[in-house]
């Protein structure tokens, strides 16, 4: 049965389509969720274990860690996972024991990446769909890119963006996007390199983006603290940016921020910064609300 999940400072919410959920992890906090093969997802629990779901819902133990993680991928059965208060990734191998990717400490600009508000972080890392590149938003440093699982990294897009999220598409390996302060940030190579679209935009502020098959979503608000946002869509090699409504008020509240767009299998979850869930099974149009009153909620993932 398809399912959103959303991840909280006391558990894993389980929401099906009517807004009926479950908790699970009751009592754990789930700070970063992703979709992994066949169903499963991966989470990051307590701040530095990493935790697999299957699609019946049992969760168990991959490993634990001496960092405190904040974003999460699986690339072809091995595990990264990015730091949150240091600029760190760690790869898990096998289910084996979690290693410092030392080449990331290595990346060339290190020097020139800084804290902006939050500490110095990984805050979001997605893979090529067909496994051949690694991609990680460090907030902020830019977009550093792996052809090597994690060996060595190359920086590609400039620090000066202010990246806040990288998604790849889901079946195309050259499509890639980012939020970014300056709009979004869309490469056709794969990540290798970088333009901007802004167009039609009055604020080009985005701290969220997802993708799906035909289109990508992305947030846009007046800033990192913003009392209102709004998601757009971008229709995959279009030209422009338009205005999702289809069900969506002008402007939701607060903020829409880093991972709180999920999208996949033509379906996709809004998580806004006042606690309503917001679900389509129609791409990107016919949202509607299944929940309210949800209080601070880390990222939320759609599961088929």
């Amino acid at each position: 049965m398809p399912v959103v999940l959303a991840a909280t400072h006391s558990g894993c919410l389980a929401f099906t389509d009517s807004g009926e959920h479950e908790t699970e992890l009751a009592g754990c906090e789930v700070s970063a969720l992703a979709p992994a093969k066949d169903g499963a997802c991966l989470a990051v629990v307590d701040g530095c274990e990493v935790w697999r779901r299957v699609g019946s819902g049992t969760w168990s133990k991959v490993a634990s860690t001496d960092i405190c993680l904040q974003s999460i991928v699986e690339v072809e059965g091995d595990i990264f996972a990015g730091g949150s208060d240091e600029a760190a990734i760690v790869r898990i191998t096998n289910g084996g024991e979690p290693e410092r990717l030392v080449g990331f400490d290595a990346v060339e600009g290190r020097s020139e990446w800084f804290a902006g508000g939050p500490p110095l972080g990984v805050r979001s890392l997605t893979a090529t769909s067909d496994g051949a590149a690694i991609l990680a938003a460090v907030h902020v440093g830019g977009i550093p890119r792996s052809e090597d699982r994690g060996e060595s990294w190359t920086p590609t897009v400039p620090i000066v963006f202010d990246i806040h999220e990288v998604q790849a598409h889901p079946t195309l390996p050259n499509i890639v996007l980012a939020a970014a302060a300056v709009g979004l940030c869309i490469s056709v190579d794969g990540g290798k390199s970088w333009g901007v679209l802004s167009e039609g935009l009055e604020l080009t502020n985005s701290l969220a983006a997802a993708m799906l098959e035909e289109e990508a979503l992305l947030s846009i608000q007046d800033g990192p603290f913003a009392s209102r946002s709004q998601v757009w869509r971008w229709p995959i090699g279009g030209t422009h940016l338009e205005q999702v409504r289809d069900g969506l008020p002008e402007w939701l509240e607060g903020k829409v921020d880093t991972s709180h767009i999920g999208a996949g299998a033509g379906r996709a979850a809004i998580v806004d910064g006042g606690g309503n869930l917001w679900l389509t099974k129609a791409g990107s149009r016919n949202w509607q609300r299944i929940a309210t009153g949800l209080g601070y909620v880390f990222g939320v993932v759609t599961l088929p």
